[in-house]
């Protein structure tokens, strides 16, 4: 069984390549992906009525975005329609829209501060911002006169929605590009019909433009033949290909599924030493009536993201914690059945954080807290582990992917060329910028531009 290329992997950036490849180029492409369903964190089910996202999400910048190009290549710009938000932030007991909300609640030198922090962000360019990527976070805003400590809290609330690490390792550069794109598109939003309608909708232009997709088939090793990869073996199939792009991990690609012997000693140890996200306890919540018309809501209830970050792993668990609520159902009605609504609560945690029966109770009482209505109009509860998600996308369940912390963005991140012939990565644990999804869609670009220095024909898939 030949194919032009084969992708391992049928997430976001699997089936972002897999859509520009045979689109643009007639290529005979072949996805293979373990799990029933492609999608990998862009993955949603039914229950009782409701559309649940394994994981909660919003899209920040939506159709305006990189995964916009992609539903052009498969004709499926038309198939998504997006509701649009604007995040309120919730301290104790108070609403407000980040970061002009914060005037009058922080000095006023503090404030002019912090607008001019984001200004410099929104204008500055990506040679100015790679500048900054080994710089951490809250060094980087500190530097700019931002010192309040609810200030702080704010830059890494938005921080954690960005890349899911804390602001005290988080690159600043990563932070400022990020960012930026997000203010210029002014698009954060959800899909209609739930996130796995992204992935569906990829998937089925793919087929519509020729291409192979396998479901429950997971590779098992990437064959190697005089030193260059070309095929892989699954549990009962071998598939050979001159080119193997693989969306598995980039570090479980090169430490798992080539031979043994293959990678040298040096790199196999570097790459352990790489580090996922943070993952998240999500709690969704069945309601049988609406209880809030806002879309997202990021709760801070801890102003000091180190010593928040030492109490989840040590299980000293505070009353309140910090809380990432998007109301699915009110981007897209078509989330829940008629009169009811469907709201998550989720945290971001270490994967290592312990007693999460506890932790979640509370995830659920500081809910309450916020939307006091909500105690008496839930249903049903639908609790997702990082442990859940490690069985459906590995990586220790992280929301991203390979953490964007100042040792593991840029020229620190692992390339989507590997030193073996044929084998590339991409996905949002090689190359890449950006949010998410949309870090693993441009790492795709990434990848294309770096295929067509060797075959200028690659790039017609992208220009």
């Amino acid at each position: 069984m030949n194919y032009d290329v084969i992708v391992v992997g049928g997430g976001i950036g699997g089936l972002a390549f897999g859509a520009l490849a045979c689109a643009r180029l007639g290529k005979k492409v072949l996805i293979l992906e373990k799990n029933n369903a492609v999608g990998g964190r862009l993955y949603s089910f039914q229950r009782e009525g409701f559309t649940l996202d394994i994981g909660a999400h919003v899209i920040s910048q939506s159709e305006k975005g990189p995964l916009g190009p992609i539903l052009q290549a498969v004709n499926k710009e038309g198939s998504i329609s997006w509701k649009h938000v604007r995040p309120m932030t919730s301290y104790r007991g108070e609403m407000f829209a980040f970061p002009r909300g914060l005037e009058g609640r922080i000095p006023e030198g503090e404030y002019a501060a912090l607008m001019s922090f984001f200004r410099e962000i929104v204008l500055m360019n990506d040679a100015a911002s790679h500048e900054l990527d080994a710089v951490d976070l809250r060094t980087y805003a500190q530097s700019k006169g931002v010192h309040d400590p609810l200030a702080l809290a704010c830059i890494n609330n938005v921080n954690m929605v960005y890349v899911c690490v804390p602001y005290q390792r988080a690159s600043a550069g990563e932070f400022i590009r990020c960012l930026r794109n997000e203010a210029h598109s002014r698009a954060s939003g959800y899909p209609e019909g739930g996130c796995g309608a992204i992935s569906e909708a990829i998937a089925s232009g793919i087929r519509e433009k020729g291409g192979s997709l396998l479901t429950s088939t997971e590779v098992q090793q990437i064959i190697i033949e005089n030193g260059r990869a070309v095929g892989v073996r699954t549990k009962n199939s071998e598939y050979r290909a001159p080119i193997i792009i693989s969306n598995a991990d980039g570090r479980r690609t090169l430490l798992d599924l080539l031979p043994k012997g293959i990678l040298p000693q040096s790199d196999s140890v570097r790459i352990r030493k790489m580090s996922y996200s943070y993952s998240m306890l999500i709690v969704r919540m069945a309601l049988k009536h609406p209880v809030t018309d806002l879309r997202l809501i990021t709760h801070i209830a801890d102003l000091d993201p180190e010593r928040y970050e030492e109490k989840l792993l040590t299980g000293n668990f505070p009353r309140e914690v910090n809380l990432f609520m998007p109301v699915p159902s009110n981007f897209s009605p078509e989330c829940a059945p008629p009169g009811r609504q469907l709201l998550t609560a989720g945290i971001w945690i270490p994967f290592e954080t312990p007693d999460l029966d506890k932790l979640k109770n509370i995830v659920v009482d500081t809910a309450y807290k916020i939307l006091p209505d909500l105690k008496n109009a839930v249903m049903w509860e639908y609790v997702t582990t990082p442990g859940d998600l490690h069985a459906a996308v590995l990586e220790n369940g992280a929301i991203i992917g390979l953490g964007q912390s100042i040792d593991q963005v840029g020229k620190q991140r692992l390339g989507v060329k590997t030193d073996i012939p044929g084998l590339y990565l991409c996905g949002a644990e090689a190359g890449g910028t950006g949010v998410g999804i949309e870090l693993a869609i441009d790492s795709v670009f990434e990848l294309i531009k770096e295929m067509g220095k060797n075959d200028a024909a690659w790039l017609k898939a992208i220009n």
